[in-house]
């Protein structure tokens, strides 16, 4: 089989906290929203914390906002800390 050069879309979070702990998830063949939607899901299901943040004007920018992931992300430990 020839080589074959696969692009992939990577998502990575940085924990908001400490600053050291990081995620990545590779999304294969995905388009970039489907592989970012799905890394989303994946964080959330290994513990990472996520808060999109409360400075939406409308419900629908903020439901947006949650699903696309942005806004600000913590690794597990720092999610157990009392100021979440």
């Amino acid at each position: 089989m020839p080589l074959q050069l696969v692009e992939a879309e990577h998502v990575r979070v940085v924990c908001d906290a400490c600053r050291t702990t990081t995620a990545e998830v590779c999304g294969k063949r995905d388009l970039p929203v489907i592989a970012r939607v799905a890394a989303v899901r994946k964080f959330k299901a290994v513990g990472w914390h996520h808060e999109p943040g409360r400075q939406h004007a409308s419900a629908r920018a903020e439901k947006e906002s949650e699903s696309s992931g942005s806004g600000r992300w913590y690794c597990p430990q720092c999610a157990r800390r009392s100021h979440l």
